[in-house]
């Protein structure tokens, strides 16, 4: 499944300001660092082109330059597989801080990655591959979109960050 590279500025301004979704570090430098790695050209990067707003994780500069690394001595699935899994929980994040709002399958979907966000880090790079491009293309359908509001989703459906 191939997405395009579908620009969502509204999505990487909500990075500015937030803790590095790694570290936890709240630092000025936290931005919306894209999906790099051996799955890039299928989520939309091409030539002078980033992959999709959605494949993207808030990392502070210390951890995007990590994640941007292919020195990190680990097998390229592996580093995938961790990116992937940073994506997902800065989506789940947002989600959880009412800072997205889901409707139909989409929020039934979440709501599911909440319930089991501890299981996300024992799943493998191609289930990490499949749920990122699911809530890519939940933002594609407009099943996602960006919130007006703050509310906290995790006070009325009984989950946590």
């Amino acid at each position: 499944m191939d997405l395009k590279p579908t620009r969502i500025p509204k999505l990487l301004a909500l990075a500015k300001g937030r803790n590095c979704v790694q570290c936890g570090n709240n630092e000025i430098t936290t931005v919306a660092a894209h999906y790099q790695g051996p799955r890039s050209l299928s989520y939309g990067k091409g030539r002078g082109i980033k992959p999709h707003d959605a494949m993207a994780a808030h990392l502070c500069y210390r951890c995007h330059s990590e994640a941007d690394s292919s020195a990190l001595g680990i097998s390229p699935e592996a580093h995938s597989a961790r990116f992937l899994l940073l994506i997902i929980t800065t989506q789940l994040h947002l989600f959880l801080e009412g800072r997205i709002t889901a409707r139909n399958h989409a929020q039934a979907f979440l709501l599911k990655l909440c319930r089991n966000a501890s299981v996300l880090k024992e799943c493998g790079e191609d289930e990490l591959h499949r749920t990122a491009c699911r809530l890519a293309q939940c933002w594609d359908s407009g099943e996602i979109t960006i919130t007006n509001s703050g509310a906290m989703v995790s006070s009325f459906v009984g989950v946590g960050p």
